[in-house]
C-alpha cells in the first residue's frame, strides 16, 4: 500500500511540473525547434485551477485503486492460478521453505502430497507423503509443515529399477574392459 501511495505522489509531482507555464525567457529555436514553426503556446484553460487538480487527483485515485485491487484479480483470472480445474490438473504449492542451495516445497497434486526439492538445476522428488495427509482439522501452517516432515519416509525407487541399472552398469563395464584389453593387445 505504501508503494501505491509513493507512486501516486510521484505521478502527482510529474503532473504538477508538466502543467507549469513554459519559461518565457527561452529564445526562439530553443530545444531544436525552428523559429518559423506553427507551434505556439496554448492559452490557459478558462476554468479554475482547483477543479483541474480535483479531477487529476480523482483520476490518479481511480488508477491506484484499479492497480491495487483490479490488476491482481485480472492476472489471476488470465493465468488461471489457484486450485486449478479438472482440465488443467489441480496442482497447488502448499508451502515453501528456503534451505541452503535451494528450497523445499510441499506440493499437493490432485490426491497426492509430495515433498519436492528445488535447486537452480531442477526439481527432485524427495518423498511421497500421500499416506501422511493431515486430517480435516487443520493445524497452524508452521506446525503442519514440521509435522509432515517428521512423518515423511524417504523416497526409494522400485527395487527392479535398481537391479536393472546395476546389471546395465556391470555389462557396460565388462564391454569396456574387453575393448581396453583388445587395444592393449592382451585380449583374445
Amino acid at each position: 500500500m505504501r508503494t501505491v501511495a509513493l507512486i501516486g505522489l510521484w505521478i502527482a509531482l510529474v503532473a504538477c511540473l508538466w502543467t507549469q507555464e513554459p519559461n518565457a525567457s527561452l529564445e526562439p529555436g530553443a530545444f531544436g525547434t525552428r523559429t518559423g514553426s506553427p507551434v505556439g503556446i496554448a492559452p490557459p484553460p478558462s476554468s479554475g485551477g482547483s477543479l483541474n487538480w480535483l479531477q487529476a487527483t480523482l483520476a490518479l485515485g481511480v488508477v491506484a485503486v484499479g492497480l491495487r485491487y483490479g490488476l491482481p484479480k485480472l492476472l489471476g483470472w488470465a493465468s488461471k492460478t489457484g486450485n486449478g480445474s479438472p482440465v488443467d490438473g489441480q496442482v497447488k504449492v502448499i508451502e515453501t521453505r528456503a534451505v541452503p542451495g535451494g528450497s523445499l516445497m510441499l506440493v499437493k497434486a490432485r490426491d497426492k502430497l509430495l515433498l519436492v526439492g528445488s535447486t537452480p538445476q531442477g526439481l527432485q522428488l524427495i518423498a511421497d507423503l500421500t499416506d501422511t495427509l493431515p486430517e480435516a482439522n487443520p493445524a497452524p501452517a508452521d506446525a503442519t509443515f514440521e509435522q509432515t516432515l517428521r512423518r515423511a519416509q524417504p523416497y526409494s525407487p522400485p527395487s527392479d529399477y535398481q537391479r536393472e541399472t546395476e546389471q546395465q552398469v556391470q555389462t557396460r563395464l565388462q564391454q569396456t574392459r574387453q575393448k581396453l584389453e583388445t587395444l592393449l593387445g592382451r585380449g583374445v
